[in-house]
């Protein structure tokens, strides 16, 4: 009997060590949460392949990451390496010189091929990428908010854009979905959006928009995991050029506010009241 008291005892105080020692961890993972820093990595490189001025090519890129060697900076960086370089196996540095050495060997190798050098159109050989991502300085309380943008020129009458975003919850330094911060709510909020929209334009109807701005003519409005960014007053949404309104319009921009959101977004995420 004394003996099972003494296994029951010891226990107890090896259960009450354990837990003693997750609060403290967890403690401090907070406190490495609150002092989560951010670095910058960059990568420029232009080069003329041929002697004379074509053909070039210029290749710009910097990105923020998170530093140290926390779960939650850990967990940002694999995200944001998937998220912006499609690997999930390399440090963001590495990931993003891999990244850059591979696009510019492919200029090298597009240009080499098609360089005439007595072509008139030599401007369309001078291929330009210009890649920037930084997090976003006004999120919301508990969430980390980055923003991706990239510019580009390998030929034709005109570049490309892209504009896109990710959302961290501060605490885990994992993405906020769009299917948890909307749930079955996506379609009432696409709705407010293409209402955001064509009140932006001054417009009635999104038909009156579509006829005099082409809005609409390519794509109807969506929410992915991409293209909102949680802002401290509300929700940007951004639809880039081509997918749901010709080049010419550019980007498409749409700002919820998290009162026009109430009851719509999940309120561990956002309280929008």
């Amino acid at each position: 009997m004394r003996n099972r008291l003494f296994i029951f005892a010891t226990t107890l105080l090896l259960v009450s060590c354990w837990n003693n020692k997750t609060g403290k961890q967890q403690e401090a993972e907070q406190e490495n949460l609150a002092n989560v820093q951010f670095t910058e990595s960059c990568y420029n490189k232009e080069k003329k392949i041929l002697d004379g001025e074509y053909p070039r090519y210029t290749v710009k890129i910097r990105v923020q990451h998170a530093e140290g060697e926390s779960n939650v900076a850990q967990n940002i960086n694999k995200q944001l390496v998937t998220f912006l370089f499609g690997t999930n196996i390399m440090p963001p540095k590495d990931a993003l010189n891999h990244f850059a050495d591979s696009l510019t060997m492919s200029f090298e190798k597009e240009l080499k091929e098609f360089y005439e050098p007595d072509n008139e159109y030599q401007e369309t050989y001078a291929y330009e990428y210009t890649q920037t991502d930084s997090v976003y300085e006004k999120s919301p309380e508990g969430v980390i908010a980055y923003v991706n943008r990239i510019e580009t020129y390998t030929g034709g009458a005109h570049g490309g854009a892209m504009e896109s975003y990710i959302n961290f919850h501060k605490d885990t330094g994992l993405m906020i979905t769009c299917e948890e911060l909307f749930g079955n709510n996506k379609d009432a909020v696409c709705k407010l959006i293409k209402d955001q929209i064509v009140k932006d334009n001054d417009c009635k109807t999104a038909d009156e928009l579509e006829e005099k701005r082409s809005i609409f003519s390519l794509g109807d409005v969506y929410i992915s995991d991409s293209n909102f960014l949680l802002q401290e007053d509300g929700i940007l949404f951004c639809f880039n050029p081509y997918e749901i309104a010709p080049w010419s319009e550019g980007f498409v921009f749409a700002v919820l506010s998290y009162k026009q959101l109430e009851g719509m977004i999940n309120p561990n995420i956002i309280n929008s009241k």
